[in-house]
């Protein structure tokens, strides 16, 4: 019994033996079970086949890449971002050719170039950072430079550099420092061809201007035009017009009918921070001190002295963010020639009926004290109308004075204003203080020209210490009021 069922295991172990060699065999017929080595291709983490060669692959890539190459004047064109090529030993006998794969590629992703990915961090909390690509590292330096010198003028700019700067012996303009505020990294990589890619430092400037590439805009200079009306009509600074135009070196150039000007609104993004020692003359405006005088009927005026502007040497300390100031600091004053004060008979006699004094060219007084710097003047900033002028340089918590007598009609801490506080003065005039430190005055109360309503400060939408001083007519501000230039009421 045991002789039988050994004969029969060995059978059934040749007959396994046998079936095993066939199996094998057809198996190595199908797979050629050599080992091999190969290059296995991924697309985004999925194979998609092997080749042979990798080299010979990417070498096929870069040579049916000549339109790409063409566009972007390189030499060499590289695999899409997600494509991983491995080294792997495989009994696989399906190899695909680098133009199978090759075409595979293309229907999925864009092929990449070598170049830089600048990344420039925003300072605002939630914004996201900005991504430039460039092929040429030396096109973004160029480029940076480039939109400094629409701020800074190439002179000033190579003597700072070379440390050749005059010295000031009255007056004049030292830059202490010239620095771009955002964070900038430039790292080298590949870059898709989907992507925008700047190949040109000239492209690449206008990107940085302008926010974005688009055509110059121009106007054609009219008979009467200056570059104050024509930077005006356009909803532009007069600062902005001489940046867009740097052929220009002042408002008091002279224009020819005819002649081509550009007015596109420049919209930086980057922040040029340009920080200088200033030594300078300003006017300092005289006061106007008013006598009652009982003779003189209600409303009339009676000039006894006509006052006189005086002037001062100040030294300041000058913060500035793509031409447009941003904060000052006055270090000292020196009275060059002091002002007169302008004395004024005010009728208080009234007749029957009464009446309402009407407000008076000459009778408002300055808002703060005579050592100040205008940071900005009404009229357009940034394609918007600035409602006001920005007085700076008088310090943190300096005085802030009524500009005529009046009514308080707000005095609040509310939204891009801050702390702020409006006046009714009659007659359809209201003027506005903003961005204060603190407010002494509350609505309803009156109050006489000349006297402190609050101090100078930077609350609400401000990014220094300075008082936002507007002017409107026929009504409140930001409501149905006119804005009105605050500076006709001195002249």
């Amino acid at each position: 019994m045991m002789k039988v069922i050994k004969t029969g295991l060995t059978y059934l172990l040749a007959i396994l033996v046998s079936v095993a060699i066939v199996f094998f065999v057809n198996l190595a017929n199908k797979y050629q079970l050599n080992p091999k080595e190969v290059y296995k291709v991924y697309l985004d983490g999925k194979s998609i086949g092997n080749v042979t060669n990798k080299q010979e692959l990417e070498d096929y890539i870069n040579e049916e890449q000549k339109d790409l190459k063409e566009k972007y004047n390189v030499d060499k064109v590289y695999i899409p971002a997600g494509v991983d090529i491995r080294k792997y030993t495989t009994y696989e006998k399906e190899i695909l050719t680098a133009k199978q794969v090759h075409n595979i590629i293309k229907e999925e992703k864009p092929f990449t170039v070598e170049g830089y990915k600048v990344t420039i961090k925003s300072n605002t909390e939630g914004e996201k950072d900005l991504i430039i690509n460039v092929l040429d590292r030396n096109v973004f330096d160029k480029s940076i430079k480039s939109v400094v010198k629409a701020f800074v003028s190439s002179d000033d700019l190579k003597n700072y550099e070379n440390d050749t700067q005059a010295e000031i012996k009255e007056t004049g303009t030292l830059i202490e420092d010239i620095y771009i505020d955002q964070n900038i990294t430039i790292k080298k990589g590949y870059i898709s061809t989907d992507e925008e890619i700047f190949t040109d430092e000239k492209t690449l400037t206008k990107y940085l201007l302008f926010g974005e590439v688009k055509e110059d805009q121009y106007y054609t200079v009219q008979e009467g035009d200056t570059i104050d009306s024509i930077a005006y009509n356009n909803k532009l600074a007069t600062e902005e017009f001489l940046i867009v135009n740097p052929e220009f070196t002042s408002s008091n150039n002279i224009l020819s009918v005819g002649q081509q000007v550009k007015v596109g609104l420049i919209n930086p993004v980057v922040d040029v921070v340009v920080e200088t020692h200033n030594v300078l003359d300003q006017e300092s405006q005289y006061k106007t001190v008013t006598e009652d005088d009982s003779s003189l009927n209600l409303g009339t005026e009676k000039v006894i002295t006509e006052g006189q502007n005086g002037m001062d040497r100040l030294t300041t300390k000058i913060k500035s963010i793509n031409g447009e100031t941003k904060n000052v600091v006055i270090v000292s004053s020196e009275t060059l020639t002091p002002s007169v004060d302008k004395v004024v008979k005010v009728g208080t006699k009234v007749y029957a009926g009464g009446g309402t004094a009407p407000i008076m060219s000459g009778s408002w007084a300055w808002p703060t004290i005579s050592q100040y710097y205008i940071s900005s003047y009404f009229g357009y900033r940034w394609g918007k109308v600035h409602e006001a002028l920005d007085i700076a340089g008088s310090g943190e918590g300096s005085p802030i004075f009524a500009a005529g007598s009046g009514t308080v009609v707000t005095s609040q801490n509310k939204g891009s204003l801050g702390q702020h506080i409006t006046i009714n003065h009659g007659n359809g005039y209201y003027t506005l203080y903003a961005h204060l430190n603190a407010r002494i005055v509350q609505v309803g109360q009156t109050v006489q020209k000349g006297q402190q309503i609050g101090t100078m400060g930077h609350t609400g939408f401000a990014t220094g210490t300075h008082l936002h001083f507007g002017l409107y007519r026929n009504g409140m501000p930001y409501r149905d009021g006119i804005p009105t230039d605050p500076m006709i009421l001195y002249r």
